[in-house]
Formats: C-alpha cells, structure tokens, sequence
C-alpha cells in the first residue's frame, strides 16, 4: 500500500501465478494502479500457466479443478488484453524430469494453487494415482505465459 504523498516510480513489477486468486474487478482495479505507480517506460509482467495444451502431471480431481482454473484464467487474459490491447504475450517451456517421490511431495505440500482446497483423503487418493499412473521419472513440459504490459 502506497500514500497519496509516495511519489515513487517503478520500473518494473511482477506477478507471478497469483493473479488467478483475485476476482475479476479487483484485477482491473489493480492493474490500473500498478500502471499509475510505473514510470513513463515502465513494464507490468504478468506470469502464469499456460492455458492451453498444459502437460503437468494430474490426478482426475486435480485434472478437473486445474481445467476449470485455467479456463478462468483465459477469461482474464481476455479481459487484460481488452483493457490493454497493445500487450506483448511470450510463452516459455520448460522440459522437466523429477523424481515420482519429489512431485508426490510437492502434491503434499500443495505446490500449486489448485490444490490448496482439497481434503488430506483427496490428496492422499490423487497421489495414489499418480503414484500408480507413472515411472520413476516424471517428464514433461511445464508451460508458461508471460503478458507484458
């Protein structure tokens, strides 16, 4: 939070996979004081899962909740290219390989906001799926946006 007398400028600010949380006005809201707090070259990154074709392993419930997510992430996107038509929108892909134990654990702890609602029993049958659904070595391509504003 900012006074009315904080007269500093950024030159960048980032936001890294959270914007999904927020609702809708509170969005625009915020993108519009960001971009009041920037200086005159200033640039808003805006990093999230790539909505489109995303590779990381799920179980079914997770599937589901991570499909609904990233449809109202579209929805945002949408509405962030509507309020500012001149975005710049870059795609990063990463080839992942983590141990099956290491991924389960990052399950456990909730590593994506997904899974923050589920009950200890869901997680505990999701990681059963996964632990029954692949090798050793998870591989895949964890898929990322980047909307530069």
């Amino acid at each position: 939070n900012y006074s009315s007398t904080d007269n500093q400028k950024f030159d960048l600010i980032l936001i890294k996979q959270t914007i999904h949380l927020m609702k809708l006005y509170e969005i625009k809201k915020m993108l519009h004081l960001l971009k009041k707090r920037l200086s005159p070259n200033g640039k808003i990154f805006i990093f999230t899962l790539d909505t489109e074709k995303n590779e990381i392993p799920t179980f079914e419930l997770m599937k589901l909740k991570l499909n609904k997510s990233l449809k109202r992430d579209r929805k945002i996107l949408n509405i962030i290219k509507d309020v500012y038509p001149h975005i710049i929108k870059k795609k990063f892909i990463f080839n992942v390989n983590i141990t099956k134990k290491k991924y389960l654990d990052m399950i456990r702890n909730r590593y994506i906001s997904t899974l923050l609602p589920f009950s200890k029993k869901e997680l505990t049958k999701g990681i059963q799926e996964i632990h029954s659904r692949h090798k050793d070595i998870l591989r895949f391509k964890d898929k990322l946006i980047c909307i530069i504003l």
